[in-house]
């Protein structure tokens, strides 16, 4: 998959390298913010691939970072929190067969684009639009006020083919990101994860910690999240998988406040990774979260603390994989 980034007008390479337009190849193009892949998002993504190898087209997915409701939001708003870094959203449509994923820097400016300029100074001279895919209920433009119709009358103007996906539903539940930042907060990964369509992953950097877990044969992996506003899930003990240079391994995830050990009022994300041994320190890790286990709790002493941790780890070893857990279902 090309990556390529759209500021200041300029269409420019992941180095910085400025670029002609791509109307020189006609493009099946789809847009959205696409926070968390999700299994919505997917299926829209599945029709923009179909179309454009039937087409003989480019698969054009135009996103935006930062994410528009950040920019654009009122400030009464509930603050949003994020399914999928930028590096994560990535990663995930990096698993598709896109041809070309474009990163639009999102601002203010940019938000003020009408929906006409944008179909015209944009997806059709700069990104050569020829087939538009779009969902059902997407809105784009100023104030989001260009809609199905905006299109329709904008591709009878200029040419180009416009497909509405209509909505995807899991046995007759609708599928959305707010359904799912809802699920994450409260803890309930197993579902959010059917939804998604793949397991929820927090990126970060592995970070110095105090060492506490070795004293008790559980060493961890601190994992600093750099993004300010990924959403963190409710804090608990979680199984999750990592994949390292060494091969896959499963973790037993502690996100929280380390009641037993600690009195800092700091959240922190440790992760003791079962039959490894290694050092990790300032390694990029993304822990991909299977399901919650149990509240974190404070125990009387650092032997009650390590009697629950191997029962957590015999628990966390008997919990299914992501794969096996979509078969079973």
């Amino acid at each position: 998959m090309q990556i390529l980034h759209y500021r200041h007008r300029q269409l420019l390479t992941e180095q910085g390298e400025v670029l002609p337009p791509l109307a020189a190849r006609s493009s099946a193009i789809t847009i959205g913010a696409f926070d968390g892949v999700h299994l919505g998002h997917r299926h829209l993504l599945g029709r923009l691939l179909g179309r454009a190898k039937s087409e003989g087209l480019r698969s054009v997915v135009i996103t935006f970072e930062p994410h528009p409701r950040t920019i654009v939001a009122k400030p009464e708003s509930k603050p949003l929190r994020l399914l999928s870094t930028p590096e994560e959203k990535i990663a995930l449509l990096s698993t598709l067969e896109i041809d070309t994923l474009i990163v639009v820097e999102f601002t203010k400016a940019f938000s003020e684009l009408s929906p006409e300029a944008f179909v015209e100074e944009i997806l059709l001279r700069e990104f050569g639009l020829s087939a538009m895919v779009i969902g059902y209920d997407h809105g784009f433009g100023k104030d989001r006020k260009g809609t199905m119709q905006t299109l329709l009358q904008l591709s009878q103007q200029h040419g180009f083919t416009m497909e509405v996906v209509e909505e995807f539903s899991l046995d007759g539940r609708h599928i959305s990101s707010s359904q799912i930042r809802a699920l994450v907060a409260a803890g309930q990964l197993s579902e959010a994860n059917l939804l998604l369509g793949s397991p929820y992953r927090l990126t970060g950097k592995v970070v110095h910690g105090e060492r506490r877990g070795r004293l008790i044969g559980f060493p961890t992996a601190n994992l600093e999240i750099s993004h300010p506003i990924k959403l963190i899930p409710h804090i608990g003990v979680y199984a999750a998988d990592v994949s390292l240079a060494t091969g896959r391994y499963r973790a037993m995830v502690n996100i929280g406040y380390r009641p037993t050990v600690s009195n800092l009022p700091r959240l922190q994300i440790e992760a003791h990774i079962l039959n490894f041994s290694g050092d990790l320190y300032g390694a990029t890790l993304t822990l991909e979260l299977l399901q919650r286990l149990r509240d974190e709790q404070k125990f009387p002493s650092l032997e009650a603390l390590k009697a629950q941790l191997e029962e957590d780890k015999r628990l966390i070893e008997a919990v299914p994989s992501f794969a096996a857990t979509v078969m079973m279902s």
